[in-house]
């Protein structure tokens, strides 16, 4: 296997992360402008998140949490889409305006499945423990049979320290013991700390 990657691939998570830091830049400054102003971005993870979301596929299953609008941008949501999201509108993809921004839901041909999610950091993450034990559970008794390659993965977010949750450590336990198809990503992030690690 090369070390190396594409370079269409480097430019456009370079595209992306310029894009994902021009959006939160965008909202940063038009901020005045609403009445209620709550909005937490990407920025500083834009590269882990399109890292992850350029890999995924339309067979696969992605948890984000609410920092993971470039998670967003790598799946193929266009910006336009996301701002749908942020201004309440009803064309937004994810909920017809119903739910606050970077909470999204999506069942879309050809891009990975989005469970809908409560706004409580690290409460996705027994949830997609399940969707995972799920496609375990499928593949095990053959009711399905994807091609090498194909084989479907589950993507859980966590950040702002979620991982101290009781309920998250459960769902890391049962991930360990049964083998899961799943990727835990935790970004720590909080007021005293820019800090972030992988688990």
């Amino acid at each position: 296997m090369s070390n190396k990657f594409p370079k269409d691939v480097l430019k456009k998570a370079y595209s992306l992360m310029c894009t994902a830091r021009a959006m939160s830049d965008i909202y940063e400054k038009n901020k005045e402008v609403t009445s209620k102003y709550v909005h937490a971005t990407s920025k500083g993870h834009e590269a882990i998140q399109l890292a992850v979301g350029l890999q995924l596929t339309k067979n696969d299953w992605v948890a984000p949490y609410y920092r993971d609008d470039s998670i967003l941008l790598g799946i193929g949501i266009a910006p336009y889409e996301l701002m749908l999201q942020l201004m309440c509108k009803k064309d937004d993809p994810f909920s017809g305006g119903r739910t606050y921004y970077s909470h999204p839901s999506l069942k879309r041909d050809g891009f990975p499945k989005i469970p809908h999610q409560s706004s409580a950091t690290g409460m996705q993450g027994i949830p997609t423990t399940g969707v995972a034990m799920g496609i375990q559970y499928q593949e095990n008794e053959g009711l399905t049979k994807p091609k090498k390659g194909e084989e479907p993965v589950v993507v859980c977010s966590f950040g702002d320290a979620s991982i101290t949750e009781g309920e998250v450590a459960e769902a890391f336990q049962m991930a360990a013991l049964k083998k899961l198809p799943i990727l835990f990503i935790d970004i720590l992030f909080s007021i005293r700390s820019s800090s972030f690690y992988i688990c």
